[in-house]
């Protein structure tokens, strides 16, 4: 078998192979290594074929025909105490990416110092703190719904960090606070186009710089836990359509572009408006969310409202949203949810111009849209513990994208949608997506 078919074999194949031969929760006989993991087996339907579902990012994804692929992953973690204060911690995974492939990674791979009973300090790569649930987001057995809200998690699709960061707990009497405060830098492979034949486009690089956060959390005995986080850096995007444009620009920029530039006397700062529309570089974003959860006497709630903000580029500025509650009847837990994102700047349009750049204009009108991810979801679902480690889930995803959005999907061909006319974008429309998944620890 190639490389290639390897790296494309379904993951459910894999998943149940690592299910009935892993040992669960190993621990080495002098205590010092512990060995755990997680994984997921979700098929997903959509009721359209005009876009793909997914995670925001992936490099393909879910229509009429149904996939596996925006759900399913599987990861073993490790843990080895160096010594008594001193551990590793190293987390690899596999699940749908940008390339739209399962190539295995390093999600997490760093060194914890336990300075102190209630401080403790870590060095290397970590999840990144943007959400509630950012260190379990991926572990489907310890969330209610099959994924996590995308109106607010697909706004920021980067999940892990280089760097350092220092967590402090304090204990006052029923209440139980910890804060944290990190430094570092994030980057991600992100898919915003596909090929003709369904394949991912290069996939854009997004890189945070200088990342600073702050997160605190309130847990109450009373199953009632606060969560306020707060985290900005510099944002710079690299992405193969905005260069194409911008490499296409440069010599009517440069005022070596023969006619273009002898005929028409304000191409140069045509040319240069354009270029700078499309470009994302060195820009502060921040993204600040407040999170609430309750677990108690059968009781599930969780919600969460965020902001992105992006001063400068075309990356826009976003708030969403979303509250799912649920009740449990033994190893029943039906629930339902609802969540919102919407545009609330654009921070971008098209630059109008007197020059015939109209391939221009369209590349960089097709970037932008890209940007128009307003949307509504409504979930109702319920989630079945067959048995210690293992749950099994049913979702009804209903989503609403307004006129001018293409909610938080991906669409196949952007630059094609303007030259055409996408009647998807252009239209308020309804989405139904169907998910069954089987969530296992091990």
């Amino acid at each position: 078998m190639s490389y290639k078919k390897l790296r494309r074999l379904p993951l459910a194949a894999a998943a149940l192979l690592a299910c009935m031969s892993a040992q669960a929760d190993y621990t080495s006989p002098d205590g010092k290594f512990r060995m755990s993991g997680f994984g997921t087996i979700g098929y997903s339907r959509a009721s359209t074929d005009d876009v793909y579902f997914n995670y925001k990012g992936q490099g393909g994804g879910s229509k009429k025909s149904g996939s596996l692929n925006p759900d399913s992953k599987i990861a073993v973690q490790g843990t080895y105490k160096i010594t008594d204060t001193v551990s590793g911690t190293g987390q690899i995974m596999a699940k749908y990416d940008a390339d739209g492939d399962y190539i295995p990674t390093f999600e997490w791979a760093f060194v914890k110092w336990q300075a102190m009973p209630s401080l403790s300090f870590r060095a290397g790569r970590m999840g990144a703190p943007f959400f509630m649930i950012s260190d379990f987001r991926d572990v489907g057995y310890a969330n209610t719904t099959v994924r996590p809200p995308l109106d607010v998690y697909a706004q920021v699709p980067v999940s892990n960090f280089e760097g350092v960061d220092a967590t402090h707990q304090l204990s006052l009497g029923s209440v139980t606070l910890t804060s944290s405060a990190l430094y570092g830098e994030a980057n991600a492979d992100y898919a915003n186009a596909l090929f003709s034949d369904g394949s991912p486009a290069t996939p854009a690089q997004i890189k945070l710089k200088g990342l600073t956060g702050l997160n605190f959390l309130a847990e109450l005995d009373n199953g009632l836990m606060l969560r306020l986080g707060h985290v900005r850096g510099k944002l710079t995007i690299s992405s193969a359509s905005s260069n194409t444009i911008k490499a296409g620009l440069a010599p009517v920029i440069a005022g070596t572009a023969g006619p273009i530039n002898a005929f028409f006397p304000t191409a140069a700062s045509d040319a240069a408006a354009l270029a700078a529309t499309v470009t994302q570089a060195d820009t502060d974003a921040s993204f600040t969310g407040v999170g609430l959860s309750y677990d108690q006497n059968n009781i599930v709630v969780a919600a969460e409202y965020t902001k992105r903000r992006i001063d400068g580029g075309y990356v826009s500025d976003t708030t969403g949203w979303y509250t799912t509650i649920g009740y449990r009847f033994g190893a029943w837990l039906p629930y339902l949810g609802y969540g919102k994102v919407k545009v609330d700047d654009p921070n971008a349009t098209v630059p109008a111009v007197n020059s015939p750049l109209t391939t221009a204009v369209n590349g960089v009108q097709a970037t932008l849209n890209t940007q128009k991810v307003s949307q509504k979801t409504a979930t109702v679902g319920v989630r079945w513990d067959a048995k210690p480690g293992l749950a099994i889930k049913a979702q009804y995803d209903h989503i609403s994208k307004p006129v001018d959005s293409y909610g938080m999907f991906l669409a196949a061909d952007p630059l094609r949608d303007v030259a055409t006319g996408s009647t998807f974008l252009n239209a308020k429309k309804s989405i139904n997506v169907v998910t069954l998944s089987v969530d296992f620890v091990f």
